[in-house]
């Protein structure tokens, strides 16, 4: 089919509903086409028993959302459960631990701002299951700040599918003649399409990189698209662009809530982690902290665990811990172990927490985008929001900011990324010159899951390949499109509802944006076989 038959589907025919039609309707009609923005992806059978009668023990590794989600799950439904996390707290990338800053003087740090989306459907359900969904705040504006001082505002766009992708027009983010053209208009439809089969056959092999040389992005597209691909720790020649198509299903084109959120307003400890454990506590979990897995071996039917018996293992770890655990592990198939040997991890991330004796400017929501010089990808203001970091700046005035770098260059050293945060933070907000650094926790990691080129085919699932054994973490390929903490959480939920199903209990219901995108089955423009080639089969 032509470009000039499909095109007007996503821009033109919009325009023309909404004139004869009004938004109302129009937005009535594409929220029917993407089955009301939510879709349940499995069936529950309420006639089935929600308890266990006969003792099961699992072993959960790993107490990062993913892991927490199933382990409260199963304990809810009478397992014995025992999580083992490697860390001395709870959460994962959501853990926070205390340090301190002068004698007698403690602050909570964390892995960084995290942010919570209306289509993070199941992770809401988990959170209000036990009452943790209330204190949020709106993030009110999602802005992206130039090296130059513009800014990309997203919170009062549309929010309806398709009619967002013209409200960024109006906002002087493109211009329609940039998409009109060739090669965009062969090109940009690829974000319309998503289906997860075809989307990764065609396209992780193609680097976001490639995309953008193709299609020619302009300035405030690729300003947008670039700090979108960073919020994945890779740089663009890394990133697959079918997974940068899934992402942009899942946060903008699948539903409604557009790219505004919300976040907590007290550190994640009190707000989330320590009602977790005493959730877990509470139906008889045993929670084993600084514990590493030294052994899994497959026993049987069942297995070990550091020595210990279990009827059934989740392995919910960070995606360097599930590689280390499973190609060491005993009794595991040559097959599997190669699948999770080639897991790596994306590229190193930095987060730099800081307690100035100067405020940046107002204006700014509490958590901002930017276009990193070097490395500077975000900011965030935790005085401003933060309850406990607020208690700070009341007594020392200043300001207690947090600096990212979601994929560090690979040539840096870590002091060098220090200051290079620092440097670029000063750059945005020359305000801020002549500051005194009260104090300072700086971490580079390189854990977080890498969604490269190439890399979804051999993806571990749900069901690893070893009986009783199932994997949960945002690195699991899910059969449904989720990202980050959505995906961690759905995870736990589904490697959760495998035992649950082999017990013969009842299942949680689990929920998804539409499978598939507004375009999903339309053929594709000839031309765009030529531009990316193998990508356009």
């Amino acid at each position: 089919m032509p470009w000039f038959v499909w095109l007007p589907l996503t821009v033109m025919v919009s325009f023309v509903l909404a004139w004869f039609l009004g938004p109302p309707v129009l937005r009535s009609l594409i929220k029917s086409r993407l089955q009301n923005y939510r879709v349940p992806v499995n069936t529950v059978d309420s006639t089935r028993p929600t308890t266990l009668t006969t003792p099961r023990r699992v072993a959960v590794l790993g107490g990062g959302v993913a892991g927490l989600t199933a382990a409260i799950t199963l304990a809810r439904r009478g397992f014995q459960v025992e999580v083992f996390e490697a860390n001395p707290y709870l959460g994962g990338k959501l853990g926070s631990w205390k340090v301190e800053l002068a004698p007698g003087e403690h602050a909570w740090v964390s892995h960084g701002f995290h942010a919570f989306f209306a289509n993070y459907y199941n992770l809401d359900r988990f959170l209000g299951s036990m009452g943790l969904r209330t204190g949020f705040q709106s993030i009110g504006e999602y802005v992206i700040l130039g090296t130059t001082g513009a800014q990309v505002r997203f919170g009062k766009l549309d929010t309806t599918p398709v009619l967002n992708l013209i409200a960024l027009a109006r906002a002087g983010v493109y211009r329609f003649r940039d998409v009109l053209k060739a090669p965009a208009r062969d090109l940009f439809g690829v974000f319309l399409e998503y289906d997860a089969k075809e989307t990764f056959e065609r396209y992780d092999k193609v680097s976001f990189a490639d995309f953008d040389r193709l299609t020619q992005l302009p300035p405030g597209l690729k300003l947008a698209f670039n700090t979108f691909a960073r919020a994945f720790f890779s740089d663009e020649d890394k990133l697959s662009l079918a997974e940068l198509i899934k992402s942009f299903h899942f946060y903008y084109l699948s539903q409604d809530g557009g790219l505004v959120y919300e976040y907590p307003v007290h550190d994640y400890e009190p707000a989330f982690l320590a009602p977790m454990r005493a959730e877990l506590e509470k139906h008889g979990a045993k929670v084993h902290l600084s514990t590493k897995v030294s052994s899994l071996v497959k026993a049987g039917e069942g297995f070990t665990v550091n020595g210990a018996a279990f009827d059934r293992v989740v392995l919910s770890t960070d995606i360097v811990g599930a590689r280390s655990i499973m190609t060491a592990a005993t009794g595991v198939p040559d097959d599997v172990k190669a699948r999770f040997e080639a897991l790596v991890p994306g590229q190193r991330y930095a987060v730099l927490r800081v307690w100035l004796d100067k405020d940046v400017r107002e204006g700014y929501p509490p958590f901002v985008i930017t276009d990193r010089v070097k490395v500077l990808d975000a900011f965030t203001t935790y005085h401003r929001f933060e309850h406990e970091a607020a208690e700070w700046t009341k007594k020392h005035g200043g300001a207690v900011l947090e600096l990212h770098c979601y994929a560090v260059p690979e040539a840096m050293a870590p002091d060098e990324v220090k200051q290079a945060l620092l440097d670029e933070l000063v750059q945005f907000f020359p305000e801020l010159k002549g500051y005194t650094l009260k104090h300072e926790v700086f971490q580079l990691n390189r854990n977080f899951t890498a969604f490269h080129l190439g890399m979804s085919a051999a993806r571990p699932e749900t069901e690893s390949g070893v009986a009783g054994l199932m994997c949960a973490g945002d690195w699991v390929k899910l059969p449904f499109p989720a990202m980050l903490l959505e995906a961690a959480c759905a995870s736990g939920y589904v490697a959760a509802n495998a035992l649950l199903r082999e017990a013969g209990l009842r299942e949680e219901q689990v929920e998804s944006v539409p499978l598939k995108g507004i375009m999903a089955g339309m053929p594709q423009p000839p031309a765009r076989k030529l531009l990316i080639p193998g990508g356009g089969k």
